[in-house]
């Protein structure tokens, strides 16, 4: 583990989480019964999501394994992108859907045992990465760190929200397990303009094409006075705006993975990082699953991303936690990610948010792709800039 400046976690989760993280406790435990490499999860996975994993890997097995595989995994309403690379794998958030729709933590296993089983050259994941404490975004953390070897682990260092019992679980492990290595990323910690780069953060290195993870935005620790209140609470108060945002690069191709970042923290990471190439990528994770407040102009304009992807669940789901609840993807992300899209995408009619509840079919030709429209997608991205994209379907 890291030095106590390096990783400020609280010796004692507070006692006012005590009573949500317990039943995340009784699950680490009973999870702990199962073998490591085994996915044990309740629930079960639908045959649409099972022929989808077989199709994709089945796919992707056909490949020269000199790429680097974004794997945006169907997890309903919430996160979880897999990094795949040619000598190893990055998994940021373990988050989704928990209804009477979707089980997001079977469906996760499901996931990546099958793609252990492809990648059995991998002995587990070399990192696990947490953009901030939302249940949407660490449901998993239990299942994930007890059915697979994670070398390193990464968050933004606190303690409360939503998903907290998940992040203190993941925190907690870190303590327990000497042979794992851990950080919690503050802004502070980012120098400047360069953004933050160590062995924690970054353990890939391949041999021929060596990925660099960046991180550019994480915990903020003092107030910046950002303006606006939204639902009783500042800003600063937002969770969303403590994410952990990385840039990852590949030879020529790069990705932008911003977690919940919202406007006013998304105006500061402009400021920080205007003038130099690090959000000009060729990817980007569409910040909060699509919501009005996860992306805006400025930010599209620096990215010019050839591909978008959200992470989101079907709005047919009507249920209280779902994307038809939020009314993610809203129709104003949708079109202003398509003005500046360089690439297009086979036309697709899909469901796009007015409003929470409300929703209005839309023609999408510019490359967008959406875990509630095509199921999950994979985006591979070749060192010379080349990609494609593939989906499961839906």
């Amino acid at each position: 583990m890291t030095s106590p400046a390096n990783a400020p976690l609280a010796q004692r989760a507070p006692r006012k989480l005590l009573r949500r993280l317990l039943p995340w406790l009784a699950s680490l435990a009973l999870l702990a019964t199962s073998a490591c490499g085994g996915a044990m999860a309740t629930g079960t996975v639908s045959p649409r999501i099972s022929q989808g994993i077989t199709k994709l890997n089945s796919e992707l097995a056909k490949g020269d394994g000199n790429s680097w595989r974004s794997h945006f995994i169907d997890v309903g309403q919430g996160l979880a992108v897999l990094q795949e690379f040619p000598c190893g794998a990055v998994l940021i958030d373990v988050g989704g859907e928990e209804d009477d729709k979707f089980q997001s933590d079977a469906a996760l296993l499901r996931y990546l045992d099958a793609f252990f089983e492809r990648r059995s050259d991998l002995k587990g994941l070399d990192l696990l990465l947490l953009t901030h404490p939302h249940v949407d975004h660490t449901r998993g953390v239990a299942a994930v760190l007890n059915n697979y070897a994670v070398r390193n682990l990464v968050d933004n260092g606190q303690g409360s929200g939503s998903g907290a019992p998940g992040q203190l679980v993941l925190q907690q492990w870190a303590r327990d397990h000497g042979d794992v290595r851990y950080r919690a990323v503050a802004l502070a910690d980012i120098a400047d303009n360069r953004g933050l780069v160590d062995p924690i953060l970054d353990p890939v290195k391949c041999p021929a094409i060596d990925p660099q993870i960046t991180a550019l935005w994480g915990r903020v620790d003092s107030d910046p006075g950002w303006p606006g209140m939204r639902f009783g609470k500042t800003p600063f108060q937002n969770g969303n705006n403590h994410s952990v945002v990385t840039r990852i690069a590949f030879g020529r191709a790069s990705g932008l993975f911003t977690g919940d970042l919202e406007e006013p923290a998304i105006r500061d990471l402009l400021k920080r990082y205007a003038g130099t190439a690090l959000l000009d990528v060729d990817l980007y994770q569409v910040g909060h699953h699509g919501a009005a407040n996860g992306t805006i102009p400025e930010l599209c304009e620096a990215m010019t991303p050839e591909i978008a992807v959200f992470s989101m669940g079907p709005p047919q789901w009507q249920m209280t936690w779902s994307a038809w609840k939020y009314g993610h993807p809203r129709r104003q992300i949708v079109e202003m990610l398509a003005e500046v899209m360089t690439r297009k995408r086979k036309p697709i009619e899909v469901q796009v948010g007015l409003k929470s509840e409300t929703f209005e079919p839309m023609t999408v030709e510019a490359a967008l792709y959406g875990t509630g429209w095509d199921g999950t997608v994979v985006v591979e991205m070749m060192a010379d800039g080349r990609s494609r994209v593939l989906t499961a379907g839906r």
